[in-house]
């Protein structure tokens, strides 16, 4: 029996606690997760390691999400990386452009419940043709 390889998940947040909370929630999923606590590590640790899906705050101190985001899609290898942000912010029309500018390819409520965030996740897999499988829960 062959073991599915893990998809390698960048997740970009300056917030500990977020870091543990989803970084553990993807991990329960299947997901290698890679944690980056600032803009400008998650910047070097998608360059360095070329995560299948990049998931990023839209808050942090320094180099916010969306100047990450510029600086990831300006990158010859990073730029074909799909980058979901994360945000407690409700975006207006003009807002929800700028983001899709700089190249994210969707934004979620962070209040969302993990379970549509995932539903996110796995069509923008899916699209890349990259084949993900949800490991069996025990329960």
């Amino acid at each position: 029996m062959s073991e599915q390889k893990k998809i390698h998940l960048l997740l970009v947040d300056d917030d500990p606690v977020m870091l543990q909370l989803f970084g553990g929630q993807f991990a329960r999923k299947g997901f290698e997760v890679l944690n980056a606590h600032s803009g400008a590590e998650g910047w070097e640790m998608a360059r360095r390691f070329k995560p299948e899906i990049i998931v990023l705050d839209y808050r942090m101190d320094k180099m916010d999400g969306m100047e990450t985001a510029g600086h990831l899609k300006d990158g010859a290898e990073t730029k074909g990386i799909p980058i979901i942000m994360l945000t407690n912010e409700d975006f207006s029309p003009e807002g929800i452009r700028a983001i899709k500018e700089v190249g994210v390819s969707e934004y979620i409520h962070k209040g969302l419940p993990f379970e549509q965030i995932m539903v996110k996740v796995k069509a923008f897999l899916k699209e890349k043709g990259i084949a993900y499988e949800e490991p069996k829960s025990d329960y």
